[in-house]
Order: structure tokens, then sequence, then C-alpha cells
């Protein structure tokens, strides 16, 4: 038996941990990201995880804020169009996280791109910030899937399974992390 995930510390060593893919480039490693922010990616594929502590939405329905952030990010991605869905599934985490399955279409260089989001958004309880984990899969990069970055249908149902994986087992060490 080949172990996939291993326990990553994330926002130092006692602010969170999750299970992820063993094998992860972390981006910090080679240029300076947010102090508020974690990415990895894959090194087979143009696949990311992000991870962000964002000030807390002033939306009180929880999906509601997960469709906002969602929203945000394809903004941010000047996406051409986008859309998502909530995902209905047994919850084990206890920070009861929301869960979407977004889409995304976009213009790269010339040619179009679809990007599969899947999302999840952490009401941290008491505290005025939200975490928010995405795992961003180019499902076409305008050369075919498995090329230009593109994820073959194989990687994708991995990364989908290492997404779950990574949702449930994410917990808070230290909530002072939180602390402004």
């Amino acid at each position: 038996m080949s172990i996939r995930h291993v326990p990553v510390n994330l926002f130092g060593d006692n602010g969170m941990r999750a299970d992820l893919p063993i094998n992860l480039i972390n981006v910090a490693d080679t240029q300076e990201i947010p102090n508020s922010q974690e990415i990895f990616v894959y090194r087979d594929s143009g696949a990311s995880i992000i991870i962000d502590i964002l000030q807390k939405v002033d939306i009180e329905d929880p999906e509601a804020a997960a469709k906002f952030h969602l929203d945000a990010i394809a903004e941010d991605n000047d996406s051409m169009q986008h859309n998502s869905i909530i995902i209905q599934r047994p919850i084990t985490n206890e920070l009861s996280p929301i869960l979407l399955d977004g889409g995304q279409v976009l213009q790269k260089a010339g040619s179009i791109h679809h990007l599969r989001t899947l999302f999840s958004l952490f009401r941290v309880k008491g505290k005025n910030h939200d975490v928010v984990v995405s795992f961003n899969i180019p499902i076409e990069t305008g050369q075919g899937r498995g090329r230009n970055g593109a994820v073959t249908v194989e990687q994708e149902q991995l990364i989908v399974s290492d997404f779950f994986k990574a949702v449930d087992s994410l917990r808070v060490v230290d909530y002072s992390l939180f602390a402004v």
C-alpha cells in the first residue's frame, strides 16, 4: 500500500494542519507569497491548491458566502463565464465547511481554457475570518486533456479525492492565528 497523503503544517508550525498529497511543490519555497496564503502546485500538471485566510464576508448564509468567495476568484481570473453547484456529502470535519464545485472559462494566450475549481469555505466561529480552500484543476488548456498543464481524466479523479481528504482533515491547531 502506498501513502498518497501526509499531514502538512499550514501558516507556520502551529497554525493549521491538513492532509495533502505528497510531492506537492510549496510555492513559498520559490517565491514570496502573502502570510495569509498557502499555495501548492502538483508536479505533474497545472493543478494547484490555494488556502487563504480572508476577512469574513458580511453574509450570514454560509452557502451565499461561499458563492461570494468563489465568484470573487472567477472575477480575479477574468473569467469569461463561471458557474458552481453545492456539493452535498456527509461532512466529517467539525469546522462544517461549505463545498462547491465550480467551473470557469478563461481566455489565455489566445486559446480557451476550462478550469474546474473545487472550493470549500470554513467560517471560523468567534473570529472575523473565513478560511477558503480551492483546488484549481485545468481541464482544457487549448491542446486537449493531459497537454499543456491540463489534467488527464485519471489525474482529475485523484485530485478530486485529494480535495476531499484535505477538507475532511483540515484543523485549526492554534486559534491565535486569527488574532486580528
